[in-house]
């Protein structure tokens, strides 16, 4: 617990908005996190997010099911595991539940690992 909050709880002060720097936040849904680079639906459910610290690479598991590259992400798209995020596109927009496999990949490891998991050659 970082020194503010130390000291809120001993002064027995409200804590709203302290947190440990430790563990940052989760990204608020309302601020874009990233955009679909490369994917192949609905012939494979593994996709490409393009975020500011590189490429994550993303497994689909449920929720919406219709998505293109160009859409924008909403949401954790930098933390690996499973997470929930929003997407925004053209055609449709909404919640989906994905497992993010790696983050931070270079362009040519996202690329090869995208063409490979969703066979294309």
């Amino acid at each position: 617990m970082n020194l503010l909050a130390v000291l809120a709880v001993a002064c027995s002060v409200p804590m709203f908005g302290v947190r440990d720097e430790r563990f940052p936040s989760d990204p608020s849904p309302m601020v874009q996190t990233g955009d679909v680079a490369l994917d192949d639906w609905p012939n494979c459910d593994f996709f490409v997010v393009h975020t500011a610290h590189g490429f994550s690479l993303v497994l689909w598991h449920s929720g919406m099911w219709i998505f293109g590259e160009g859409d924008y992400v909403y949401g954790p798209a930098n933390r690996i595991g499973r997470q929930s995020i929003l997407l925004a596109g053209i055609v449709m927009s909404g919640q989906m539940t994905v497992e993010i496999e790696a983050v931070g990949v270079a362009l040519p490891d996202a690329q090869a690992a995208f063409y490979k998991r969703c066979k294309i050659s």
